[in-house]
């Protein structure tokens, strides 16, 4: 018995609007990396800056700290990619991995400042 015309109507809908909600998704999470690119290549000039001009010493810390933010903005850029080359319901799982990798990204991020800022007193 085949299923009535609304209900196959109906799933069509859902998945063009599932379809609809990543596109939006990818491409927000897409311009939120372009932005905190933009905004890390700022912080690490004036960190070279500090560091070049003798402001501040570079640290083991620093340096760690660095290396955080560069490993967790690959993952995320990583996971935005994974986003949208994914097919079918499953982008929602791969939209919470965004999610965690933004999350570990600002974390790197505010240790770096912080090392940053204790090194620039």
């Amino acid at each position: 018995m085949s299923r009535p015309m609304s209900t196959q109507s109906d799933q069509k809908a859902d998945s063009v609007k599932l379809q609809s909600t990543k596109a939006a998704y990818s491409k927000a999470a897409h311009k939120k990396l372009m932005e905190t690119r933009t905004k890390l290549a700022g912080v690490s000039a004036k960190i070279r800056n500090a560091v070049a001009t003798g402001r501040i010493d570079s640290t083991d810390q620093l340096r760690r700290a660095q290396h955080a933010v560069d490993l967790n903005l690959a993952t995320a850029e990583a996971r935005i990619e994974q986003l949208r080359k994914s097919a079918g319901d499953n982008w929602e799982d791969l939209a919470r991995d965004v999610d965690t990798a933004w999350e570990d990204l600002s974390q790197s991020v505010k240790m770096l400042v912080a090392r940053f800022s204790d090194q620039s007193k």
